[in-house]
């Protein structure tokens, strides 16, 4: 009977270590490794903070030139005091860590098209592997190469995000097992290193963010139902005015639009938001078209302190924790304090002793889609001004978790990426080639423009820097005595 007991109590010590050390799939969603999450000295135990924890430290980092000092003050915003400007960008990026660790690496591994990896293929009725083809085939990862190298050819951005990039990395190999933020725990995986194509990335989520969302395909289809005069009556380039206000009870006569499918036509005026291939569903969201911001100014002789007011209001995403990350950089060379884009160096939105700026999306169509001939179905070559090129590719791996690769291959054209081909169809779904031109490819080095209005004494320096930004966005900046 002890060696029945024992083995008995054996099975079960062992099947218990068994399932508490790997994830259990609950209503086709799968669970953190119960043993590790529960753990009272690695779990999510540990991740609880005491209300008066104390951020008071002393730490000393080799990549360091000078000292630095950092003051939270009581809302926790920090303030940076650095002897070194590369050394204030250095401690930027281990704050950033620190508190937006998570946040920084879900959104680059969004934009980059990498969700798979620590989603696995669809959880919580989330197709996460069409969303990965998606971003992949929008080009964003090659967009953010072409910004990168700009990027890394001057010596000012390069020194900057390198700085910022070790100090991230910093506090990534500070973290001891139990110190790991709580969602990779629920998700079982590790933070990996930052790298400066990270930060480019991040760039280019903010450029989707704000330039993402086009109506190209729709309009193109209501173009083959109505009449230009129709379409003229529907969408003006201009509208006379903006949520009327319509008496309750009003009559209005009879529309004068029928609208009616074409005979021949091969797709209906509202497409579904997917398309469906042997690879299964086809991602076809788009970001808010109401993402954005606004800004104005007012005069000094119209405020009491006699100086004059900058206002900035970017709404985007609604994300928790914000998108933004407040907080002050001094250097000997510049005082800047604002609102800084966790993944990304300097302060984005702000003020400093000389001036303030805000930042602007300025609503332009930055994408553009063209229809691509291929010689065969092959895609080796395409024409182009009437003569044939040859196709270049780009194979997109895409990792998944738990199962085996996949990879997207991408027609690469002079005018972009080929997103939708035959095995990835467009919304319409007549089976043509469409090339993407979108503004967001082009190389730039929208760093530079932030790094010099954070150092910006006057309205010349303000006119040296926005030169300098992809043209997407419009800045507006107000001189000595504005305030956000």
């Amino acid at each position: 009977m002890r060696i029945l007991g024992f083995i008995i109590v054996g099975v079960i010590t062992i099947a218990l270590v068994v399932l508490l050390d790997n994830p259990v799939t609950v209503a086709g969603n799968k669970s953190p490794a119960f043993g590790k999450f529960l753990s009272p000295h690695e779990g999510f135990w540990q991740n609880a903070e005491p209300t008066d924890f104390s951020f008071d430290d002393n730490l000393k980092f080799a990549g360091l030139e000078g000292k630095v000092d950092v003051y939270f003050d009581e809302r926790l915003v920090p303030h940076v005091y650095a002897e070194k400007e590369n050394d204030a960008y250095f401690v930027q990026g281990y704050l950033h860590a620190k508190f937006r660790l998570w946040q920084m690496e879900l959104q680059t591994y969004a934009a980059a098209g990498r969700l798979c990896e620590i989603m696995g293929n669809s959880s919580g009725g989330t197709n996460f592997l069409a969303v990965d083809k998606h971003f992949r085939r929008l080009g964003m990862v090659y967009g953010a190469e072409q910004s990168l190298k700009k990027l890394e050819e001057d010596p000012i951005t390069m020194k900057q995000v390198s700085s910022y990039t070790s100090g991230v990395n910093a506090y990534i190999s500070s973290l001891r097992p139990n110190q790991i933020p709580l969602e990779y725990k629920l998700l079982n995986y590790k933070p990996e290193k930052w790298t400066n194509l990270k930060t480019a990335v991040f760039s280019k989520y903010i450029a989707y963010e704000l330039s993402g969302t086009d109506w190209d395909f729709e309009m193109t289809n209501a173009k083959r139902i109505f009449s230009p005069a129709d379409i003229e009556k529907l969408y003006p380039e201009i509208h006379d005015s903006l949520d009327p206000i319509v008496p309750r009870g009003s009559s209005f006569p009879p529309p004068s639009i029928i609208v009616q499918r074409p005979r021949g036509a091969d797709s209906v005026y509202f497409p579904s938001n997917t398309a469906t291939n042997s690879a299964g569903s086809v991602f076809n969201e788009k970001p808010n078209r109401n993402n954005g911001s606004n800004n104005w100014a007012v005069a000094g002789n119209k405020t009491k302190s006699g100086a004059p007011i900058l206002c900035n209001d970017p709404h985007l995403s609604l994300n928790l924790p914000s998108i933004w990350y407040e907080m002050q950089i001094s250097t000997p060379t510049f005082s800047a304090y604002g609102a800084s884009f966790p993944g990304a160096p300097s302060i984005i939105i702000g003020f400093n002793d000389s001036c303030a700026w805000g930042v602007t999306s300025a609503a332009r169509d930055v994408k553009d889609y063209y229809e691509i001939t291929f010689r065969d179905s092959t895609m080796q070559e395409y024409i182009f001004n009437g003569t044939w090129r040859k196709t270049t590719f780009r194979d997109e791996i895409i990792k998944v978790k738990g199962e085996p690769s996949d990879t997207e291959r991408i027609a690469m054209t002079v005018l972009g990426p080929v997103m939708y081909d035959r095995t990835y169809p467009n919304i319409l779904g007549n089976g043509k080639y469409y090339a993407l031109r979108w503004k967001a490819h082009d190389a730039s080095n929208e760093l530079l423009t932030f790094n010099k209005l954070n150092h910006a004494k006057n309205y010349v320096d303000y006119i040296k820097a926005i030169p300098l930004i992809n043209v997407r966005d419009r800045i507006l900046c107000l001189p000595a005595g504005a305030g956000t």
